[in-house]
């Protein structure tokens, strides 16, 4: 069973990157709690050593960074401009709730635009950009939004709660990636003797193919690494098979290709362990290959001369926004699914 108030926990906790320490702190006191050896490295990584950890372990990383914002300036109004960090398509941006982390504490704002009915016909055929944005935190002026302890570079996440669909679905803002922290959380229960370590890395949607997770393997030095991670659910009515064939409820997506291969080739050896125990054991799987977007994989592969990598995934619709969706069920199977392979193979 999924413990649901440690997923919603999870999700909502603050991580923009380069601002993941509260979800950091977090992962790192839970991870202790299952016996793991566990700090937070310079890069803001948090490092678990099982009990049986050794030299040369399996690495499962799940980055823990979520898509957010920074303030950009404050004009003489005291509204904010802000920058994307991350892939934010901007139509997602238009009337959202935010927290802003200031110096002095959390403020709340909102995303706001001219509204519809002062709109041209020609304003509402273009694609909104977000630089014509803005944040308002209330404030009377410039001055009035400094006393509150803004400032530039100040980051900027989603403020929405986490809720359940039908019993059966979970839909909130960062479940790319605190759906794969759930998962190593889960997996850290579980495996207590074998040579794994488990890493919650950094910075991950800010990076072509990723930082934290290279640091990480480049000081590991990991037999094998395995990307924990989400992916694209092509199941819904603006979705091609020739798009994604993905499906939530059918299993973890083992991801053999990114970014249409700029990003990782996933290991042939670690690709036939992956089907073989999935069969083996009788867990549903789904074989992918993605055009765009990539994992943590992409930037362990190349590290040390060399490490075999590859993603598991858990299928998820409407990714890269504060309503994304994953199936229970899926999140479940991924860590039952993930279980065997350490016991397989590490």
């Amino acid at each position: 069973m999924v413990d649901m108030d440690l997923l919603c926990k999870l999700t909502e906790t603050f991580g923009v990157p380069g601002h993941e320490e509260e979800i950091a702190k977090l992962m790192a006191a839970e991870l202790k709690k299952s016996g793991y050896k566990t700090e937070i490295d310079r890069f803001g990584n948090v490092i678990a050593r099982a009990p049986g950890c050794k030299k040369k372990p399996m690495m499962l990383g799940a980055h823990m960074d979520e898509i957010g914002m920074l303030v950009k300036f404050v004009n003489d109004k005291g509204f904010l401009r802000f920058v994307k960090v991350g892939g934010i398509d901007n139509r997602v941006l238009v009337n959202q709730r935010v927290v802003i982390e200031t110096e002095k504490g959390r403020i709340y704002g909102v995303i706001g635009n001219k509204p519809i009915h002062m709109q041209k016909a020609e304003d509402m055929k273009m694609a909104i950009d977000n630089k014509s944005l803005f944040i308002d935190i209330g404030a009377k002026n410039k001055k009035d939004a400094e006393k509150m302890g803004v400032k530039i570079g100040d980051p900027i996440a989603f403020d929405l709660s986490t809720k359940i669909l039908n019993g059966k679905l979970v839909t909130g803002k960062a479940l790319d990636n605190r759906v794969g922290c759930y998962v190593l959380l889960d997996i850290a229960k579980r495996v207590k003797n074998r040579n794994v370590v488990l890493v919650g890395t950094t910075q991950e949607e800010v990076s072509t193919f990723g930082k934290g997770a290279m640091i990480a393997a480049y000081n590991l030095e990991p037999a094998s690494f395995i990307a924990v991670d989400t992916s694209i659910a092509g199941d819904h009515p603006e979705m091609s098979e020739d798009e994604s064939l993905i499906q939530l409820n059918k299993g973890p997506a083992i991801c053999i290709v990114e970014a249409g291969g700029r990003g990782n080739f996933a290991d042939s050896q670690l690709t036939k362990s992956c089907i073989s125990v999935s069969k083996k054991h009788k867990i549903p799987t789904q074989l992918e290959v993605i055009e765009g977007g990539a994992t943590d994989a992409a930037s362990v592969y190349g590290e040390r001369g060399g490490i075999p990598s590859i993603a598991i995934c858990v299928p998820t619709r409407y990714i890269h926004s504060n309503v994304a969706v994953c199936s229970v069920d899926d999140i479940e199977r991924t860590a039952n699914y993930l279980v065997k392979l350490i016991e397989e193979i590490a």
